[in-house]
């Protein structure tokens, strides 16, 4: 019976190595401490649900976005097996070029758990608002959620990024190339902007919204290249989207407005908007300074593309 026994306790083993990389919830350091086999296997993040044992080096990563993690693990050079498009957003045609031949799962709010599975990943990388998920995820994978890139700035999750998967060798060159951007974008048009607002609204169906300063990625780039917002943004308290009626239009009137579309639909919609009567009484509109963009500031690679926009639009409108 001795015979059965040494193999018997090896595939425990075994098994137990497996698990415990693989068990999201259950990995402290301090249970990782008592078995140096399994510390190297794995390591613990903190993330937006817990915390999760990740492999040191993971070489199959399936991401739950195709924005933020694809734009911020794109400009780490990590290279993925999978990811979820957003069916009814615009894309991004500057990330998409990072994802010409990797496989898409489903969709961001419907990921295909049997294409995932397929694909055998040893890391899933989602997004805290698809919490829903996670449960099933992680019997797949070692899954681990990001807390919400606009609230935190993506310099922020830039540096999660790179910490957790030992990118972070990349990240002070990342951050110097928007330094000299900014830099080379205040010190072109500073004075110029300095008693010039900017007002942002975004298209929502059949209405407009607005949303607190910081609260969005692309107003965080434009208050750090020195943009002057309008002073309706004082009356915005709250994060999340603020519907605006008709009549408030008036209240985001300045010397430029940057209209903002994420959907598909929202082409059409802003075109239905634009014809309603209070529209052409803006001096803004008056003045041919409304400036319709695509939602595509996501991280490092679209911020600073953003950044070059802004250029090239004051350049042509100061």
């Amino acid at each position: 019976m001795h015979h059965l026994i040494k193999p018997f306790l090896l595939m425990v083993l075994s098994f137990t190595l497996v698990t415990a990389c693989y068990q999201p919830n259950s990995q402290t350091p301090s249970s990782l401490s008592e078995n140096s086999d399994t510390t190297k296997a794995c390591k613990v993040v903190q993330h937006a649900l817990g915390e999760t044992c990740i492999p040191a080096n993971p070489q199959r990563i399936v991401i739950l976005d195709e924005f933020y993690l694809l734009d911020t693990l794109s400009a780490l050079d990590v290279k993925l097996v999978g990811y979820t498009p957003c069916q009814v957003c615009i894309p991004s045609e500057l990330l998409s070029e990072f994802v010409v031949d990797v496989p898409k799962l489903g969709d961001m709010a419907a990921p295909s758990l049997e294409k995932i599975v397929s694909l055998k990943p040893d890391l899933i990388l989602g997004l805290a608002w698809q919490e829903q998920f996670y449960p099933r995820l992680s019997e797949i994978a070692p899954t681990v959620m990001i807390e919400e890139p606009e609230l935190n700035g993506f310099i922020p999750t830039l540096k999660y990024l790179a910490k957790i998967l030992d990118k972070n060798e990349l990240v002070d060159g990342i951050l110097a190339d928007y330094d000299r951007k900014i830099s080379a974008f205040r010190q072109q048009f500073g004075e110029k902007l300095q008693d010039k607002t900017v007002s942002v609204i975004g298209v929502d169906a059949t209405s407009f919204y607005v949303r607190k300063l910081g609260d969005n990625i692309y107003s965080q780039v434009m208050s750090d290249a020195g943009v002057q917002f309008s002073p309706a943004y004082e009356t915005i308290k709250t994060n999340g989207y603020h519907p605006l009626n008709t009549e408030a239009l008036t209240q985001w009137d300045a010397d430029f407005l940057f209209v903002v579309r994420n959907y598909e639909r929202h082409t059409e919609d802003f075109e239905l908007l634009t014809q309603k009567p209070i529209w052409s009484t803006l001096d803004v509109v008056k003045n041919e300074q409304v400036h319709p963009m695509v939602l595509d500031v996501w991280g490092p690679i679209t911020v600073n593309q953003f950044i070059d926009d802004l250029y090239e639009y004051f350049s042509n409108n100061l």
